[in-house]
């Protein structure tokens, strides 16, 4: 390498920002020392134009593992389902690890800093319900409660 190129010195981002759907019912756990850990896949998947029939298509969804720590991971564990909307935002973190077989194995998974709701999660009971107010909360558009309706990005 020549000097110029060692001195060059790129800023280095890790942020990302993804909307999807929960693929499972999240999993609210604690750590030894108490903190609470939340973990859900979100599925994303975008809209492609069929260019043989025009026709608008989705394309194959990908699969993302989300990790959510503190007073919103128990937000997080407490209000979403399977199917329920996302915003996140947070960085990427390679997770490794060495499976019963020996193998090593590693996956990317999103840790993230911010979960927004983009629809409201029916309570199976009114009584004890916390109210779904709270700062992390933005009701999606469409709050009739017919959930096969796109929500308009």
């Amino acid at each position: 390498m020549n000097q110029q190129q060692n001195s060059l010195r790129l800023p280095e981002q890790n942020n990302v920002m993804l909307v999807g759907r929960l693929t499972r019912d999240p999993e609210l756990r604690r750590t030894s020392t108490g903190k609470a850990v939340c973990s859900f896949d979100i599925a994303i998947s975008r809209r492609m134009k069929d260019q043989a029939t025009g026709e608008w298509k989705d394309a194959d969804p990908t699969f993302v593992p989300v990790i959510v720590w503190g007073d919103q991971a128990e937000r997080c564990g407490e209000r979403l389902k399977k199917g329920v909307p996302v915003h996140v935002e947070g960085r990427l973190q390679t997770n490794k690890w060495e499976g019963t077989d020996g193998q090593k194995r590693s996956r990317l998974e999103v840790i993230a800093s911010r979960v927004q709701f983009l629809s409201i999660v029916k309570q199976e009971s009114a009584i004890g319900a916390k109210p779904l107010d709270d700062s992390n909360y933005a009701p999606s558009a469409n709050i009739s409660g017919d959930e096969d309706e796109d929500i308009p990005f």
